[in-house]
């Protein structure tokens, strides 16, 4: 009998603690490993032909965070991915997995069922993948390091002016803190972070202090308007839906690296 879960989705969504290690996150912290090799025989492996590697929990190994043990990585580093949502039936489980880099998708899709384990990062775009043997499994988690979830930020606000000149703002993960504010500006390639002189958060919106400018967001009246401020020029700005332009935030703009997810090169 299939089972379904669905979850709803968000740019910002929130991610699971270590699956040893409840204790809230401090951003910036060296993240302590997750000892997944103690439970070696409760996970699948998974290879693709780019030689990235994809870990997930048997079913029924897990009854009660069995989304805590999905991993990806290049077989040295590890990393726990965020899920979002999922699927089981009597041939394995389907997992949706928090990446802001698949194209014309909400998410990726990672199923790890007998017989068809596949990855699919883009639409009609499905891709097999090998399950290791029981010795390649061993020789696995002998050289693999088990990591929590690599990204710790999420965007907050996303605004550009008519000269498509961008103004992005974002933030630690709620499970990181919530704040560590920071402002970019630029054009889509050429993002800048600018140096922050202070915050304002109140009920009537937000401002972003910077040496540069000021970044005003009213939010009283629910208006959903935004400014630019230099000296005594003030530009309203067009504001942009976070979750309609994941792609250009997180690879497009230039300002993040490696986010330790699946599908992020594509």
């Amino acid at each position: 009998m299939r089972q379904h879960l669905i979850v709803v989705l968000a740019l910002g969504v929130a991610g699971h603690a270590a699956a040893d290690n409840k204790a809230p996150a401090k951003p910036g912290s060296k993240p302590k490993a997750i000892d997944a090799k103690s439970v070696a025989e409760k996970l699948e492996v998974f290879r693709d032909d780019d030689g990235n590697y994809y870990v997930s929990p048997r079913m029924g190994s897990f009854p009660d965070d069995a989304d805590q043990w999905v991993f990806y990585g290049d077989g040295k580093n590890m990393y726990q991915q965020r899920i979002v949502g999922g699927g089981s039936d009597d041939k394995g489980r389907d997992w949706y997995v928090w990446s802001p880099r698949v194209k014309n998708m909400q998410q990726a899709s990672f199923s790890a069922k007998t017989g068809k384990p596949s990855i699919q990062c883009k639409q009609q775009d499905e891709k097999p993948l090998k399950q290791l043997t029981v010795d390649e499994a061993k020789a696995f988690f002998a050289r693999a390091t088990f990591q929590p979830v690599l990204w710790q930020r999420q965007a907050h606000f996303l605004a550009r002016d008519d000269d498509g000149v961008y103004f992005f703002v974002d933030r630690f993960r709620e499970e990181y803190g919530g704040k560590g504010f920071r402002v970019f500006s630029g054009q889509k390639g050429a993002m800048k972070e600018l140096a922050m002189t202070n915050v304002v958060s109140d009920s009537a919106g937000e401002i972003y202090a910077t040496k540069s400018g000021d970044l005003k967001i009213v939010t009283e009246g629910n208006t959903g308007k935004a400014y630019w401020k230099k000296g005594q020029t003030k530009n309203e700005l067009v504001v942009l839906e976070l979750l309609a332009n994941r792609y250009l935030i997180y690879r497009e703009m230039g300002i993040y690296g490696q986010l330790g997810v699946m599908c992020e090169d594509q």
